[in-house]
């Protein structure tokens, strides 16, 4: 746009020009507009670059709203992202004249450039052989993100894992600047949330969590508890097998309600990598710590049910009720873990405490008085009370 032009051929070629002089110099045009999208695109990632050029705004690439005289923002977006995976990386032009691609010798990266383009991820690949061996090829070869993620699909790491360690590591591998900012971002989230817990937020284990937040999707709630388990264990990492046996046992343990000591952990996952048991055998220890810890839903538990799933509609109510934010609530909670050890106060005799009751004693806790529920539950008795007098208000 015209009110561009003075300042980026400024930034990008060392003068201003104006509009006229610009349109009449094609080179000019080529350097302003490479300068410009790189500038984006190591800002923002291949989508928000395409975004802000589209829009001007880097975080609208998924609107639908529809653009006067073209597509949506969206729409632009992934014709974009479309287009661009099918030309090589760092293409440019031959010695002929003719359009190439680069060749897989010539694209080869060093571990020093590998180190910067893809940064702390990579300790992920080195401690997985199959998946470094893959991603090693598919940088040599230049493989489009289409090949790479064809090519993973038959390795057992892609079948023993979630979807969104699948989506984060095509990312990663097609839009390596996209991928940084995801992980900067749960970096950030990850020191914020281990401040407020109280503890040391630097060094490689709060970033080998924020990784493993993003491949494993993990909640607040999951990463808060998370968080806590390892804080004790300074300069403790646990890559590879080890490592993926007790991130599944705790979450599994999260899940139940259950705390085991970071020493069980270590032990489960020594006799797991070692073949002396296996993650089912840790699993029903869990579930039985839970069975005795909530006997009144042991048939459920014992059925295969998580302790999570039945508390569901306590952590409903009570974040709900209490105006708690989403994934706040969790089964560590006092007022949950007293709701499902209710004891009936008839007999003693453990039993399942009615929604109704539960609800209603949430509104003697004191956070209660705090809410907006609160202050309207008091307007309408305080309504009642006027129009049981015969009083208009």
């Amino acid at each position: 746009m015209g009110a561009n032009i003075a300042s980026w051929t400024k930034a990008y070629l060392g003068y201003s020009m104006t509009p006229q002089q610009f349109l009449n110099s094609p080179s000019a045009q080529e350097k302003v507009a490479k300068g410009k999208l790189k500038s984006y695109y190591n800002k923002y990632g291949a989508k928000g670059a395409a975004s802000a050029w589209y829009s001007g705004n880097p975080n609208l690439y998924n609107s639908t709203s529809s653009q006067p005289g073209g597509p949506s923002i969206k729409g632009y977006v992934d014709s974009v992202i479309a287009k661009a995976y099918k030309y090589p990386s760092g293409g440019g032009k031959s010695s002929g004249g003719g359009s190439k691609g680069v060749t897989p010798e010539a694209k080869k990266l060093d571990k020093n450039e590998q180190a910067e383009q893809y940064g702390f991820v990579l300790e992920m690949f080195d401690s997985i052989p199959e998946l470094k061996k893959k991603f090693q090829q598919a940088i040599d070869g230049d493989w489009s993100v289409a090949k790479f993620q064809a090519e993973l699909r038959d390795t057992k790491w892609w079948k023993s894992n979630p979807e969104s360690a699948k989506k984060f590591l095509t990312l990663q591998y097609g839009d390596p600047a996209t991928a940084k900012q995801q992980l900067s971002q749960m970096q950030v989230k990850v020191a914020q949330m281990t401040k407020a817990i109280g503890g040391d937020a630097s060094g490689k284990k709060m970033k080998a969590l924020a990784l493993k937040a993003i491949m494993n999707g993990w909640d607040d709630g999951m990463l808060r508890y998370q968080i806590g388990r390892v804080l004790p264990l300074k300069g403790d990492i646990r890559p590879g097998e080890a490592g993926e046996a007790i991130d599944k046992l705790s979450e599994y343990a999260y899940g139940m309600g259950v705390t085991m000591s970071d020493q069980w952990y270590d032990l489960a996952a020594r006799k797991i990598v070692s073949g002396m048991g296996t993650s089912q055998d840790y699993e029903d220890k869990i579930r039985k710590s839970a069975a005795t810890m909530f006997p009144q839903w042991k048939k459920q538990i014992d059925a295969g049910q998580s302790v999570a799933d039945i508390a569901s509609p306590y952590f409903q109510s009570m974040a709900q009720i209490l105006e708690l934010p989403d994934g706040s609530v969790n089964l560590f909670d006092k007022t949950i873990k007293k709701a499902l050890q209710y004891k009936d106060p008839q007999t003693g005799s453990n039993s399942v405490k009615p929604i109704w009751q539960f609800e209603n004693d949430l509104r003697s806790d004191e956070r209660w008085k705090g809410t907006q529920n609160a202050q309207n539950s008091m307007m309408q008795v305080a309504h009642q009370v006027l129009a049981d007098f015969g009083l208009k208000y």
